[in-house]
């Protein structure tokens, strides 16, 4: 006997429940609603339909790789991330609602620097260890008249970035994808701007992380080194030299490293301003250079 969308959907929700998987019904909804190419809102039409073998079978496999605690947005294969809906994989990391604040911050630096006169409204910019492109492909389509280049020491990241970036025909024809080891490849004084969510997990730390994160995420984009700045002090040396005067430099950090990436802001930036993400946890820092 054939069940309905909606007890197929409450069986599922039961298996991720038992294997520990928080906020099982929200997965679940993600998961039929990807399966039924609809909106979540619109699940509760189709709760009352017979559930077919292909939408039992694709949950069951969903199902399945959630209970190994494979990240949610890996197995629907796209996340959103501000108001676009990027291609998600498992050679790049996840993009995060902490990092949709960096970027509007970020987006506010910016546009008053330009009403400044201090950077022009075509800026350069570089999006510096991309993964997704979250943070390039957001600015290029915030300030239609930037130029910017995505960079990753990944291959399969920069694949992942090439694919989204590929999406927006909007911005393609103004934004390179780079493989760099941070900003080795780019020119000095080059940049208006710099953008970035480095590494910044201390190395020891990562083995405790949840495992969505530390089995399934990239251990590049994880793994700061065993401070954990490892990655943000070289990213601060290295952007003195690349961005032009008064140019920016964003970047996000973990909660509680605020103190110690003040002692690596030297002589080269003018000013520089911390910042904390809404659950009041430290996030970002903007630097401007002198």
């Amino acid at each position: 006997m054939t069940d309905t969308v909606k007890k197929v959907m409450v069986r599922a929700r039961g298996r991720l429940e038992e294997a520990g998987v928080d906020d099982a019904a929200f997965n679940v909804n993600c998961m039929a609603a990807a399966i039924l190419v609809v909106d979540i809102g619109q699940l509760p039409l189709h709760w009352q339909e017979m559930a077919g073998a292909d939408f039992v079978g694709r949950l069951d496999e969903m199902v399945r790789r959630r209970c190994a605690h494979e990240p949610l947005q890996y197995i629907l294969r796209s996340w959103s991330f501000l108001d676009m809906t990027l291609v998600t994989r498992s050679g790049a990391l996840i993009p995060r609602p902490e990092t949709e604040e960096v970027f509007m911050a970020a987006a506010k630096a910016i546009e008053e620097s330009i009403s400044a006169g201090r950077i022009p409204y075509n800026f350069r910019f570089a999006d510096v260890g991309t993964g997704t492109g979250a943070l390039g492909l957001a600015m290029a389509r915030r300030f239609i008249e930037a130029h910017g280049l995505l960079i990753d020491i990944s291959e399969a990241a920069l694949e992942v970035a090439a694919e989204n970036l590929f999406a927006y025909k909007d911005v393609y024809r103004r934004v390179g994808v780079v493989r760099s080891n941070l900003l080795e490849a780019v020119q000095p004084a080059s940049q208006h701007v710099i953008i970035s969510n480095p590494p910044y997990v201390n190395r020891g730390d990562i083995a405790a992380l949840m495992p969505e994160v530390s089995e399934h995420e990239p251990l590049l984009a994880l793994d700061g080194g065993t401070s954990g700045l490892d990655l943000i002090e070289l990213l601060i040396v290295q952007a003195a030299e690349k961005l032009l005067p008064a140019g920016l430099l964003i970047f996000e950090h973990g909660h509680g490293q605020r103190a110690a990436i003040k002692e690596l802001i030297g002589k080269d930036w003018s000013s520089w301003h911390a910042g904390d993400d809404l659950s009041g946890r430290e996030r970002y820092f903007i630097l401007t250079r002198s």
